[in-house]
């Protein structure tokens, strides 16, 4: 079996497939990823793709991600045609689409049967947009996540097989998509994440907390209000009132990945901080941690 695993930021999602899939006698797996892709420790077989240029200044806003999309397609069709000339032919390609790696797949590899991990399609409604009325959508941000859903519409039509982790992400594909998409929740790996009766952890500020102490835990990837981080400062100012003893660990950066960042502020983190009181010997904000 040949198999060809894409992701943009490789290995994301696909780490524990790709580990078992490149243990299997008589499997050839590599792996395709942007040259900032973290990698995975002992696979070495990841080629790295580059962007040929950045999406013009210029391009309208509703199309800089469909360019953008472009572009990843692009160079990752540019590196398939190189692994196909020294001779490596998948039987299977799985890839997450959501950056446009596999928008040219098929042109160079026709005959491989396409994957695709469905893990988001944007709405405008009831989803990661218009839920908070703290944030209402203009017109113009509902055109505009409007237009980004025809990178994602293409990849469920091109694709052989798609998945989807839970029946809700299925759920926001158009229905009329629904049908193709494979419900395959992706496991939870608990003999390295579950409950350790003799776990600790040192704050930056030196105070030991242990497992049994009142602690909260807030993890995310950046500090915004698309991941609820303005609802958790409020609901902590409440708490802290409440629990004299209970600690706060908040695991994020200062980015914004999702929404528009404040405008009045440099960070989400610095204009919550404004805005609520906390107790700072009891809140703990750690940036991002690495996985160990």
């Amino acid at each position: 079996m040949r198999v060809l695993v894409v992701h943009q930021n490789f290995p994301g999602q696909f780490g524990h497939l790709v580990r078992d899939w490149s243990q299997r006698p008589g499997w050839d797996v590599r792996a395709l990823g942007s040259s900032r892709a973290p990698g995975l420790p002992g696979f070495d077989k990841l080629m790295r793709y580059r962007l040929s240029r950045p999406v013009q200044a210029r391009q309208h806003h509703y199309l800089k991600q469909m360019e953008d999309a472009t572009l990843h397609g692009q160079a990752s069709a540019r590196a398939m045609l190189a692994l196909r000339q020294s001779g490596f032919k998948p039987d299977v390609i799985l890839a997450h689409p959501g950056w446009g790696e596999t928008l040219y797949a098929k042109d160079v590899y026709p005959d491989a049967r396409l994957i695709h991990l469905c893990e988001w399609y944007y709405n405008a409604e009831g989803a990661d947009l218009g839920f908070d009325p703290e944030f209402p959508l203009s017109f113009d941000d509902r055109a505009r996540v409007r237009t980004w859903n025809a990178q994602h519409a293409l990849n469920l039509v091109q694709c052989d097989d798609a998945v989807s982790p839970t029946h809700w992400q299925r759920s926001r594909f158009p229905e009329i998509l629904q049908s193709k998409i494979v419900v395959q929740h992706e496991g939870i790996d608990t003999q390295s994440l579950g409950p350790d009766p003799q776990a600790q952890f040192t704050t930056p500020s030196g105070v030991v907390l242990k497992a049994g102490d009142l602690v909260i835990t807030y993890v995310t990837r950046n500090l915004e209000p698309y991941r609820g981080f303005h609802v958790f400062m409020r609901a902590l100012q409440q708490i802290q009132k409440v629990h004299p003893q209970c600690h706060a660990l908040i695991v994020g950066g200062d980015q914004t990945s999702y929404g528009r960042g404040p405008r009045d502020a440099a960070n989400w983190r610095e204009k919550m901080l404004r805005e609520v009181t906390l107790d700072p010997a009891r809140t703990h904000f750690l940036g991002r941690l690495p996985r160990e």
